[in-house]
């Protein structure tokens, strides 16, 4: 289908609209998103520089589909309430002439989304948790200055009476071994933090320290003099992990990772197999009791719930990327049904149909996809309403 002039010119509206709102409302998100770093992490201006990249493909990811719905609400919402359409009817013109010019872009549209969804999750979200990892250094030092005190859910915690320049002046730190789990809790007299970027670890000078280790028996230390303690960025920062989450793979690597993944359940199921069928052709029925077997039991179905949350992703992607499509599918023909210039009014009522049903719904399949008890297709379920409202409304353009 060759545009026609209308069809061109309505085009050119919505693109342009489309191109401007999407630049300011990643530029708001990002600023958002660079404000809650500044708030929750402490971080400086520099590392805020580095988030950048990561946080403004983020921003653009929530941005496409709510300013390209906006736009054709925009243009087509004017469009109607100047009775174009109306012209166009009376000149034995279908409506679907300018509708399906909008459906295409809503299709071209939704193919990168998909694209920049997969690399917002896979690339953007470890680039933010490398940077904030990479700055904990920083982020340490700047809350003992204001806040006296550092804790994070891994089980790191300092607090300090005072800080002069990099030395921590009478620091009390709690720290968890991660190969035992026991706790060590130590005090010194002075400590300064640094840190070996090559390795990814931190490192804790500390001067005149004695502390006690929490095991079946207290173990107490006394050190005089200069002491250096090691550990992982990851425990310090308390972000991060061994393992990759199933969201920051990008989807040409998930399939290898369901391979593995899979093979990994398939050894944990062998284990078990064998430490059943030795206890029991040996009678050692010990090993057949709850205590042994329940630590296998946990790894496979923690196994299976890391499974499913990576088959689930390529469909997650796909969906949300989609949704720019689904979005201008219904947005169309609810701006031309409105029949009103306030561009305000109609965003609104279309996003409000979004509020109320297709995120709910989405979430909901979402949830219980994460959970093994629905098929990862009905991620596309809040897609289908739209599809449906939209295919209806869309009749009642053309045929009205």
């Amino acid at each position: 289908m060759i545009p026609t002039k209308i069809n061109r010119l309505l085009l050119w509206d919505v693109l342009k609209l489309f191109l401007v709102t999407t630049v300011l409302l990643t530029g708001i998100i990002s600023v958002g998103l660079v404000g809650q770093q500044l708030i929750m992490e402490g971080l400086g201006w520099l590392a805020l520089i580095k988030l950048l990249p990561f946080i403004c493909l983020i921003g653009l990811q929530y941005a496409l589909p709510a300013t390209l719905l906006f736009s054709v609400c925009a243009v087509f919402g004017r469009f109607s309430a100047d009775n174009e359409l109306v012209a166009l009817k009376s000149a034995g013109v279908s409506p679907l002439r300018v509708i399906r010019p909008m459906m295409i872009l809503g299709l071209l549209i939704s193919i990168p989304a998909v694209w920049i969804n997969d690399l917002a999750v896979s690339w953007g979200q470890p680039g933010m948790e490398r940077v904030v990892l990479r700055s904990i250094r920083e982020i340490l030092y700047n809350r003992l200055r204001t806040r006296k005190s550092y804790e994070n859910d891994r089980g790191f915690t300092v607090h300090v009476q005072d800080v002069e320049g990099d030395w921590l002046i009478r620091p009390t730190i709690f720290i968890f071994n991660e190969s035992t789990g026991k706790p060590t809790t130590i005090t010194a007299e002075r400590a300064q933090i640094l840190d070996d970027p090559t390795e990814d670890r931190l490192i804790l000078e500390l001067i005149d320290s004695q502390g006690e280790t929490s095991q079946s028996s207290s173990t107490r230390f006394n050190i005089p003099g200069s002491e250096k303690i090691s550990m992982r960025l990851t425990q310090a920062s308390g972000k991060g992990g061994e393992t990759m989450r199933p969201s920051q793979f990008g989807m040409q690597e998930i399939p290898a990772e369901v391979a593995k993944q899979s093979k990994q359940n398939d050894r944990i199921r062998e284990a078990m197999a064998i430490e059943v069928t030795l206890g029991l052709s040996m009678g050692r029925y010990s090993q057949l009791s709850d205590a042994n077997l329940t630590p296998f039991l946990n790894r496979i179905e923690e196994s299976k719930r890391r499974l499913t949350k990576l088959e689930l992703e390529p469909y997650r992607r796909w969906s949300m990327g989609f949704s720019c499509f689904f979005f201008v599918w219904l947005g169309v023909p609810i701006a031309i049904l409105n029949r009103s210039a306030d561009y305000a009014w109609t965003f609104g009522l279309c996003f409000m149909i979004m509020l109320l049903m297709y995120y709910p719904l989405f979430g909901l399949a979402l949830d219980r996809t994460k959970d093994g008890e629905w098929p990862a297709v009905t991620l596309w379920l809040g897609n289908l309403f739209l599809f449906i409202v939209g295919a209806w409304l869309r009749h009642r353009v053309v045929y009205r």
